[in-house]
């Protein structure tokens, strides 16, 4: 948060997140599995990792976070993660390590739900699956978890390299302020459920035919995030509009348009995506779940270099930046987040829909600036 000439710009969070049901099939309570049933008429198709596999990689990832990942830097983090979550994890711990919070619950991850494609559809590497569960304690709560493990290399290690949340189930508001039970990020869903995802005869996850295509709405996602506070609000055609799109993009406004100080403070965001190719999802009413790893490179500064801000003394910014006590004319930050979209089928009826985006509050990175004279 930023105050300028002591009056604070700052952005509401809210959290709207889904009653979850489940997902279809086994490997886990109400949720997806790799090792369903076949006809006896298919041969059987290799998974990319079998089901008894990718139980143990993600109770090595659940171990590792619930020990040494939850609020502090630890060799453990480096042995199950990696790409924007790895950075994620890393910039996390070190600004809590600086605060002084070291301690904290970490709600534990259960019922894991298993989608993995077989080795037909990833021929090649990386390869990925992704692991649906349930935050401890909220088995029939609001929200899914949705973690991507990617393998780079034959014979190398599976590692966790992006995580969101989804809903699974028509979802209700809840108060201003909650967050998904993970981490301390709000991550906002939206309230349409996302389907279940596809499964071929032999249990395998379905992915999109289309998926080159499909990735193609993350840019988009991240050119409509991308603008200057001081410019005419953002528009796509492209997007279903709502509370994680329109919403999004006007509480970005909102920090350079607090009463009063419009005009004085201009922010431009820049969004690219980033991150290990993930695998899409094809889902039961046919769309596809494409996950959106993406950098915010966001900059402030007074108006015409004149007027100086300040930080807010608890805020990550400020304590990047040693920034208490100190006046600023610009700062330049970066910031990681994931957007989930939901693309209709090539050819079909309706917009592609952000399903869940911590663009609100996302993870922050790192942080300079210039002191005012």
């Amino acid at each position: 948060m930023v105050r300028v000439r002591g009056v604070a710009v700052g952005v509401a969070v809210v959290v709207m997140v889904a009653w979850v049901a489940g997902c279809d099939g086994g490997g886990g309570k109400g949720g997806p599995s790799g090792a369903a049933a076949k006809p006896a008429a298919e041969a059987p198709q290799p998974l990319v990792i079998t089901q008894a596999e990718a139980e143990k990689v993600f109770s090595r990832y659940e171990w590792e976070r619930r020990s040494s990942m939850g609020w502090k830097e630890s060799e453990g983090i480096a042995k199950v993660v990696t790409g924007p979550l790895m950075a994620e994890r890393k910039a996390d711990a070190a600004l809590r390590a600086i605060q002084g919070d070291l301690h904290g619950a970490v709600a534990g991850l259960v019922n894991p739900a298993f989608a993995i494609p077989a080795e037909r559809d990833q021929p090649s590497y990386p390869r990925s699956f992704a692991v649906f569960s349930k935050a401890n304690g909220r088995e029939d709560g609001p929200a899914t978890a949705v973690h991507y493990f990617v393998q780079e290399a034959p014979g190398g290690e599976w590692k966790a390299a992006v995580e969101t949340w989804v809903a699974t189930a028509a979802s209700v508001p809840l108060e201003a302020g909650d967050v998904s039970p993970f981490a301390g990020l709000a991550v906002q869903l939206r309230k349409t459920p996302v389907a279940a995802v596809s499964r071929d005869a032999a249990g395998a996850a379905v992915l999109s035919p289309t998926a080159e295509a499909d990735r193609g709405a993350c840019g988009r996602f991240a050119d409509y995030l991308s603008f200057t506070t001081t410019d005419a609000e953002p528009q796509s055609a492209e997007f279903a509009q709502g509370p994680l799109t329109a919403g999004a993009i006007g509480e970005l406004k909102a920090k350079a348009e607090h009463p009063g100080l419009k005009g004085l403070v201009r922010y431009t965001y820049k969004h690219e995506v980033t991150g290990p190719q993930l695998p899409v999802l094809k889902l039961d009413n046919g769309t596809s779940l494409v996950a959106c790893p993406l950098l915010r490179s966001e900059h402030v500064e007074g108006k015409a270099g004149t007027v100086s801000f300040t930080f807010d003394e608890d805020s990550g910014h400020s304590t990047l930046l040693d920034a208490k006590g100190k006046r600023w004319r610009s700062s330049d930050a970066k910031l990681s987040l994931t957007a989930v979209i939901e693309v209709p089928a090539a050819g079909g009826p309706g917009q592609a829909e952000v399903a869940a985006c911590n663009c609100r509050r996302p993870q922050l990175l790192e942080a300079t600036g210039k002191i005012a004279d």
